[in-house]
């Protein structure tokens, strides 16, 4: 018996969402591997073949930079619509308005774009860069708060060691995550050698050939 943990719904087989409410509902304990039974891939020695529009992979699946780039879509529009108005001084009471709120959608859109592509490319120098080392998944969540393409994204936790300090991080992908990444589970973490707070898992979230 599988029971949701949102509304409480009762199913007597597995399966992905529930019915009642749309929420992830929880593996069965006989589908969930165990921690010692995993057997993980090891990750290909470093510089690995990464595509540079893997970039754009990852914001296409990134809340914030979907946010940013409505929000920057949406300013440009008025300001596009608004300084014609403004000129045209007949309807400058319009376009002032307008063209101000553009600027104000374009003042909030762009600097979230810029940070999330910078925050991508980093991900992406780790996928190429990084060292390995064997961490621990700490939890499978799935955000409701947002929803991409019709889909919300899954959040997996995770921690790993490097030069005996404990780091945390966190991976976000539209795709349900593998069944061998559960709490408690091992997995490969790759990091920066001069910034380990820079990390994801391997193999990547993101299905970069292979990685």
């Amino acid at each position: 018996m599988i029971t949701c943990p949102w509304c409480g719904t009762n199913y007597t087989s597995f399966q992905p969402n529930c019915d009642n409410c749309g929420g992830s509902l929880p593996l069965p304990p006989e589908v969930v591997p165990a921690a010692s039974s995993v057997s993980l891939a090891t990750p290909p020695p470093p510089p690995r073949d990464v595509p540079r529009q893997a970039v754009w992979h990852i914001l296409s699946s990134d809340g914030w930079a979907i946010s940013g780039l409505v929000f920057s879509l949406l300013g440009l529009v008025f300001v596009v619509v608004g300084i014609p108005l403004t000129v045209s001084l007949v309807a400058a009471f319009v376009g002032l308005p307008f063209g101000g709120l553009g600027v104000l959608f374009l003042s909030g859109g762009i600097p979230v774009l810029v940070w999330r592509y910078q925050m991508a490319h980093s991900t992406v120098e780790v996928l190429r860069e990084g060292e390995a080392t064997v961490g621990e998944i700490i939890s499978v969540t799935q955000n409701y708060h947002v929803r991409v393409n019709g889909r919300y994204p899954w959040a997996v936790e995770y921690d790993y060691e490097v030069g005996g300090r404990l780091y945390a991080d966190k991976v976000t992908t539209l795709s349900r995550p593998d069944l061998s990444q559960q709490p408690g589970s091992p997995v490969y973490v790759l990091y920066m050698r001069d910034d380990p707070e820079q990390s994801t898992v391997y193999p990547s979230p993101y299905g970069y050939y292979g990685l």
